[in-house]
């Protein structure tokens, strides 16, 4: 080659080297996105001590196989393990990439007759793996967290012979809000050790937003709880801080039966601990140890299967919010404990928040959130430093929702009831599971959430017409109100069809039948026109031979059940000031979108025989429910 430059040998390795350059860009992706949280995990191995291994004593045929199970994939995948030798930054490590078809999808294609057909295909997807024995840790990185964690559960099982039902991988959360009230730490009983004392030498603080920070430090030597009250002052920054992004903290201590004096020192930052790449296994242990009696660190833990069927309905509740962030007192008020979704990798925590609103006597407005001297409580104060009271300090803590992991929890219990799955994401609120059978014919079963938006009820409704050659299905659907239907199928509420709690399933199949067989007919247009709400401001207009269309407000559903009431009185024209009595507005058309109004005019209403009347358009059809 006359150029043998980096740009040059990468397109020579893709043109002769497909397999070694597809590789080393698994790679590449491992590295770069370990510190992104939606593609990447880190689990740990409770071995007890480092393993030698390496890419050739990997039974790869044997992992797929398990991965391949447990994912429950319609293809077989592959598994590919290379060695990755010791650099000045990482040790040395094994690298494994699984490859994996993911969900069927499909696309259209334009034929040379000017006919479209459809190709289904199977995405290539896939999981990048590095283990790294000398830290007995486990990171992955891909799409699904579901993949993350099955294919963690498999190379530990196949791989190193770990049972992980008795011994769990886990991965590290670190809750550094204990700090607000207090920079000082105890001196815990550790097994084994002798501890001397433990300080705190540094804390950084983001101050309102991320961009800005404040970094304290000091000497082993210092009181930094001391120094920030005599610098910063009384009730300062540290405690009123967004969040703390940087802890230091120094250990001494010796081990029993040794009168060696030994210092440990601990850097937390952001979701990450200098722990992990201490190489002395018993400094990690007591290092995790010292984390976990402060209420620094928790550990994830799988939730039990039969703890997310009695929480089925609260994270249905949770899921349906569509918000990246909740807090504390709302999971409190579905019934949902924090801690146990954080530990299950459900919820991550953020922060706290620092202004809250407030209408209490004299004070009506914004009031700033400061530490209490009750435990577990915090101050709120007005604009003037007045005092509004006391809450719970738990109820102002922040969660983030991990959305694509809840997702899958809850499709995970909804999948016994399909006789075919094919799971597939159509929309961030509709997801298609599969079929279910009813009687002698195959239904589409799908997945929405907040149906209870008018703007996602109409974008769904349309995509779900797209997809009316499937025949009409099923939409389990997450949301408190919602319409009779959606597209050509009927919309059944999870939240009234789940089973009790001593059943195996999450959700009664005969109850979802005769839901379904109760509502067919209503999904086709019904036999009469009609109006039905679902709550005080949507509703659903049901027309003979027509899609249905749901409507928004109580003027747009008045309308309609005015037009519905004149044609079942056999004098379908209605005068525009009986149309639009009690109304702000003087036409009908004034209440809908311009948009909307253009797709519904001479569709679903029409001006009358005479000037200045309306009328309900009709039309007839017929369809059979499924036997």
């Amino acid at each position: 080659m006359s150029q043998p430059d980096r740009l040059c040998r990468s397109i020579w390795a893709f043109l002769n080297e497909r397999d070694a350059f597809e590789d080393a860009e698994s790679f590449y992706f491992a590295r770069q996105f370990r510190d992104y949280g939606r593609l990447y995990d880190a689990f740990e191995v409770d071995l007890g001590s480092p393993q030698i291994l390496d890419a050739a004593s990997i039974d790869a045929a044997a992992l797929a196989a398990k991965i391949t199970k447990n994912l429950d994939l319609k293809t077989a995948c592959t598994v590919k393990a290379i060695d990755l030798p010791e650099t000045s930054t990482h040790p040395a490590s094994v690298m494994l990439i699984v490859r994996h078809g993911g969900p069927l999808s499909s696309v259209h294609d334009h034929r040379d007759d000017g006919h479209r057909r459809t190709i289904y295909y199977r995405p290539p997807n896939e999981a990048t793996l590095i283990y790294t024995p000398s830290l007995l840790q486990i990171e992955v990185c891909a799409d699904s967290p579901v993949v993350r964690q099955v294919a963690s559960e498999a190379f530990a099982e196949v791989v190193l012979g770990h049972d992980v039902s008795q011994k769990p991988l886990t991965w590290k959360q670190y809750n550094l809000s204990r700090f607000r009230s207090s920079l000082r730490l105890e001196s815990p009983r550790v097994d084994g050790y002798e501890i001397e004392f433990a300080r705190v030498l540094e804390a950084e603080v983001r101050l309102g937003v991320w961009r800005r920070k404040l970094l304290l430090k000091v000497t082993i030597d210092d009181d930094i709880e001391e120094v920030a009250d005599r610098y910063l002052g009384p009730g300062n920054v540290m405690r009123r801080a967004d969040a703390f992004s940087r802890i230091g903290i120094a250990v001494a201590y010796n081990r029993v039966g040794d009168a060696t004096k030994r210092t440990l020192n601990i850097t937390i930052s952001g979701a990450k601990s200098n722990l992990q790449s201490n190489k002395d296994p018993e400094e990690r242990s007591l290092g995790f140890a010292l984390l976990q009696q402060w209420g620094i660190l928790s550990a994830f833990r799988q939730i039990d299967p039969a703890d997310v069927h009695a929480m089925f309905g609260q994270l249905l509740r949770l899921h349906d919010r569509g918000e990246e962030e909740v807090s504390g007192g709302h999971l409190r008020e579905l019934g949902l404990d924090p801690d146990c979704l954080v530990q299950g990798g459900l919820l991550e925590r953020r922060h706290r928040q620092a202004v809250v609103l407030i209408e209490d006597g004299d004070i009506d407005g914004e009031a700033d959130v400061a530490p209490s001297a009750k435990k577990g409580m915090v101050r709120e104060v007005g604009p003037f430093g007045e005092v509004a009271g006391e809450r719970p300090a738990l109820h102002l803590e922040m969660y983030g929702i991990n959305a694509q992991w809840l997702h899958e929890t809850l499709l995970k219990q909804m999948q016994p009831l399909l006789g075919k799955r094919a799971s597939q994401v159509l929309d961030p609120d509709l997801t298609l599971l599969g079929e279910m059978k009813i009687g002698d014919t195959r239904v589409p079963v799908y997945f929405a959430r907040r149906l209870d938006h008018m703007q996602t009820l109409r974008r769904l409704d349309l995509l779900l017409r797209a997809r009316s050659s499937t025949g009409a299905g099923i939409v389990l659907a997450a949301s408190a109100e919602m319409p009779g239907c959606l597209g050509p199928n009927v919309v059944v509420p999870l939240l009234s069809n789940m089973s009790s709690k001593d059943e195996e399933f999450v959700l009664s199949r005969d109850g979802l039948e005769l839901a379904y067989r109760n509502s067919f007919l209503l999904a086709s247009g019904g036999s009469t026109p009609q109006v039905v709400r679902s709550g005080k401001q949507s509703g659903t207009l049901y027309v003979p031979g027509k899609d249905p269309l749901h409507l928004g407000g109580n003027d747009q559903l008045t309308i309609f059940e005015r037009l519905v009431a004149a044609r079942r009185k056999g004098s379908p024209d209605v005068q525009v000031k009986d149309l639009m009595e009690g109304f702000a507005s003087g036409s009908p058309q004034q209440i809908f979108e311009k948009v909307v109004w253009k797709s519904i005019l001479d569709v679903y209403i029409s001006k009358g025989a005479k000037r200045g009347y309306w009328r309900l358009v009709v039309a007839r059809s017929s369809t059979v429910a499924p036997i």
